[in-house]
C-alpha cells in the first residue's frame, strides 16, 4: 500500500520517449495566452532555477501517476505489467501533450512531487466539503481542516448547521502563549488553539508569537512559492478574536451563521495571502434565513464585504455625524459602528471569499432569491435531495449517496463530510470522433482513480475516500463540441456512450486495484485557467464572442513581462495600480460559427445543464448562468420544475 512519508516505487518513462518528447513543437491553444498561462500558474521552478516547460510538467505528471499505480499493485500483491505500464504511460503523455486531457490544476502543480510522499494526498485533490453539524463535540475541528486543505490549494465547502449549537465563552485568567512554528501545521495549530479557547468553558486566552515565521518572499521549498510573512496570520487571528469576544459578551452568546462564515472566510483571507495558494470556499445558509443572505450587503457591512477598506475609514471625521445630520451617510455609519474595534477587525474585507449559496427545497417558492440573484448574482443553488437520491437524472433513483451533506466552491461534486475529490477535464473537441475520445477517458479516469490510492494526513477523509472512491472526470470546451459535432452526436455518443465506457473502465480497473466501484464517476466542472492553457471554452458555458481581447494584470515585477513587451504585445499601465501592475492585451479567436453567451437565453443555458446533468454527470454541473435582456430574471422561479440538481 502507499504509505504516507515513503516514496513511491519509482516509474520512470524511457529516456528515448522523453527525449523525442522534449523535441517536440507544442501546438498552444490560444497562442500567447495558453503558454502564458501555463508559465504563470503551473510550470514550477526545476533544480537548475529555470521554469519546467510543457513536455517537462508532462513528464513529472505522467511518472508521478504510473509511479502510484505501480506503488499500490505491487504492495498490495496485485499484478503489474511493465510493458504494458510503459505502453499506457506514453500514450497518456501524447494525449496530454496534444490538450486532450489534463489533470487538475493541482495535479499538474503538485503531482510527481516529493511533497506528495511527504505530506500525502490532499494537494491532488480540488475540491472538499465540511460540516460544522457537530461543532457542540468537534469544536475547532471543521476551521481546521479548512485551513489546513485549503493551504494545500483545496477547495473546500462549508455548511453553517452549527449554529446554536454552542456557546461562545470569553477565556480567562493567565494567558497561554503559543509559538508558532513555521509550517502549514502551526498556522493551523494557532487558529484552532484559538477558536477552542473560546468554545471550551473554563479555558485560558491564547498569545501568540510569530517570531519563528519566515520573513515575506523567503521561497517555500515543499508546496512551492514564496512565504506570505506573519502578518496575515497575525490580522486573522486578531479578527476572529474579536468576532468571538463579541459574541461571548453579547445577550445571545450562542454561535450565529454569520458568526460561522465570518471566521471561515477570514480564515479564507489569511490563506490567500500565502503567493501561490488561492482560497476557493462555499458557505451553504437555509432559503429562509435572512442574516445567511443580506451578509453580502455593503451598506450594511462595508467593512466585512471589503467594499470600504480600512484607509477610507480612518478618513472619515466621525465628529461630522451624527444620526439625525442629513450629512450622514452609510460609510459613516460604518465607520462609527467600528470606531471602538480594535485595529484587526479593519484590515479589510472578507466576505467575498465564498460564494454563499442555498440549500434550495424542491418546490419551493423562488421569487424572492430569484431577485437577490437577479442584483448581485448570489445565491447559488444546490438541491441536496436530489444530490443524495441521483445520479444523472436519465437513471432511477438509487439513494446510494445518502451520506452526502454538501458539495465543493463550484459544487459539481456532491460531497459528505471531510470528504475530498480528484476532477480531472477531458476536451472532446479536442478529437477527431467520439473513439478518439472513448480512448481518452481510459487515462482521465485512470489518473483520477490513481489519486484515490494516496492517503491524506486526515484519518477521517481517508475513511470516506476509502470507501466511496468518488472521481469527477469532467468535460470542458462543450459548446465548441456541440459546433464540431452537431448536438445530437455529442449527447449520444460523447455523453451517454461515455459514461457507460467510464462504467466499465471502473469495473475493469477497481477489480485490477482491489478497490470499491467509485460511488459516482462524472461531473462538468466550470474549469478556469487550465482550459486557458488547453485553449478550450471553460466547461459548459459559451464564449465572449467569436474573437476578443482578454485582459490579463501581470504585476510589474513579473519576469514574464519582459518577453510580452519583447513579443509585441499590448500593454498597459493597471488604472487601479498604475506604479505595480500592468495590464496585457491577449487576442484570442474561437472557430467560425462559435456562439456568444449574449446571443442565448437564460433558458437556452439552463436547458444546456439538464442535458449534461441527464447524459453525463453523475455528481453535478456546475454552470453560472448570465442574462442579458432586463426582465429575463423574472421566470426564474420556474426552475423548480427541472429537476436538475445544481446551477
Amino acid at each position: 500500500m502507499i504509505t504516507l512519508g515513503k516514496q513511491p516505487i519509482k516509474f520512470q518513462l524511457k529516456k528515448e520517449f522523453k527525449d523525442d518528447l522534449l523535441k517536440r513543437e507544442i501546438n498552444w491553444g490560444y497562442g500567447g495566452l495558453s503558454a502564458f498561462t501555463y508559465y504563470r500558474t503551473y510550470a514550477r521552478k526545476k533544480a537548475n532555477g529555470k521554469l519546467e516547460t510543457w513536455q517537462d510538467c508532462i513528464i513529472r505528471v505522467i511518472e508521478g501517476m504510473f509511479s502510484l499505480l505501480k506503488t499500490h499493485s505491487l504492495t498490495s500483491g496485485q499484478s503489474w505489467d511493465e510493458k504494458k505500464g510503459h505502453k499506457l504511460a506514453e500514450e497518456a503523455a501524447e494525449r496530454l501533450f496534444e490538450f486532450k486531457w489534463t489533470p487538475p490544476g493541482r495535479g499538474l502543480w503538485m503531482m510527481g512531487t516529493p511533497f506528495v510522499a511527504e505530506k500525502g494526498g490532499a494537494a491532488l485533490n480540488n475540491c472538499g466539503f465540511v460540516s460544522t453539524e457537530n461543532i457542540d463535540a468537534e469544536m475547532s475541528k471543521p476551521f481546521a481542516f479548512l485551513m489546513d486543505m485549503s493551504m494545500v490549494g483545496v477547495g473546500v465547502g462549508f455548511d453553517t448547521k452549527g449554529a446554536g449549537k454552542i456557546a461562545v465563552t470569553e477565556p480567562q485568567g493567565e494567558p497561554e502563549l503559543v509559538i508558532v512554528e513555521d509550517s502549514r501545521e502551526g498556522w493551523v495549530e494557532l487558529i484552532a488553539c484559538l477558536i477552542d479557547s473560546f468554545f471550551e468553558e473554563g479555558s485560558t486566552p491564547i498569545l501568540t508569537d510569530t517570531s519563528l515565521v519566515r520573513e515575506y518572499g523567503a521561497p517555500i521549498v515543499g508546496f512551492g512559492g514564496v512565504a506570505s510573512g506573519p502578518e496575515p496570520l497575525l490580522q486573522g487571528f486578531y479578527a476572529i478574536r474579536d468576532i468571538l469576544t463579541r459574541r461571548a459578551q453579547s445577550d445571545n452568546p450562542l454561535i450565529t451563521v454569520v458568526d460561522i462564515v465570518d471566521i471561515m472566510n477570514i480564515i479564507g483571507k489569511i490563506v490567500v495571502a500565502g503567493n501561490v495558494r488561492r482560497t476557493a470556499e462555499i458557505a451553504f445558509g437555509e432559503p429562509d434565513d435572512e442574516e445567511f443572505a443580506n451578509m453580502k450587503n455593503w451598506q450594511e457591512f462595508g467593512v466585512e464585504t471589503g467594499s470600504i477598506g480600512p484607509e477610507e475609514l480612518k478618513e472619515i471625521d466621525l465628529a461630522d455625524y451624527t444620526e439625525y445630520n442629513t450629512n450622514y451617510d452609510s460609510r459613516a455609519r460604518i465607520a462609527k459602528k467600528y470606531a471602538d474595534h480594535i485595529w484587526s477587525y479593519k484590515f479589510g474585507g472578507w466576505r467575498w471569499a465564498s460564494n454563499n449559496s442555498i440549500f434550495a427545497k424542491l418546490g419551493m417558492d423562488y421569487t424572492k432569491v430569484g431577485a437577490q440573484v437577479a442584483n448581485s448574482g448570489e445565491p447559488g443553488f444546490a438541491w441536496l435531495e436530489n444530490m443524495q437520491a441521483y445520479g444523472r437524472m436519465k437513471d432511477p433513483a438509487d439513494h446510494k449517496d445518502y451520506r452526502v451533506r454538501g458539495g465543493n466552491p463550484c459544487l459539481e461534486q456532491s460531497l459528505e463530510p471531510y470528504e475530498l475529490c480528484c476532477l480531472v477535464e477531458t476536451y472532446p473537441a479536442k478529437h477527431e470522433d467520439y473513439w478518439d475520445f472513448q480512448r481518452t477517458l481510459k487515462f482521465a479516469y485512470l489518473y483520477a482513480k490513481a489519486v484515490t490510492l494516496v492517503p491524506t494526513h486526515w484519518r477521517e477523509t481517508n475513511d470516506v475516500i476509502k470507501r466511496n472512491r468518488r472521481i469527477g472526470t469532467s468535460q470542458s470546451g462543450i459548446q465548441e463540441a456541440i459546433l464540431k459535432f452537431g448536438r445530437k452526436k455529442y449527447l449520444d455518443d460523447f455523453c451517454d456512450s461515455a459514461y457507460n465506457y467510464i462504467n466499465y473502465l471502473d469495473k475493469k480497473y477497481s477489480e485490477w486495484l482491489g478497490v470499491p466501484l467509485s460511488i459516482k464517476k462524472t461531473s462538468v466542472k466550470p474549469s478556469g485557467t487550465v482550459s486557458l492553457v488547453v485553449g478550450a471554452l471553460p466547461g459548459i458555458h459559451y464564449a465572449e464572442a467569436e474573437s476578443y481581447y482578454r485582459l490579463i494584470r501581470v504585476s510589474n515585477t513579473s519576469h514574464l513581462l519582459p518577453i510580452l513587451q519583447d513579443a509585441g504585445y499590448r500593454i498597459e499601465p493597471a488604472s487601479s495600480d498604475p506604479l505595480r501592475t500592468s495590464v496585457v492585451y491577449f487576442p484570442v479567436t474561437h472557430m467560425k460559427g462559435t456562439v456568444s453567451k449574449k446571443d442565448v437565453s437564460i433558458w437556452e443555458q439552463f436547458t444546456n445543464a439538464v442535458d449534461m446533468q441527464h447524459y453525463w454527470a453523475d455528481n453535478q454541473v456546475s454552470i453560472t448562468i448570465t442574462y442579458c435582456l432586463l426582465g429575463e430574471w423574472k421566470s426564474y422561479g420556474e426552475i423548480s420544475g427541472m429537476g436538475t440538481k445544481t446551477f
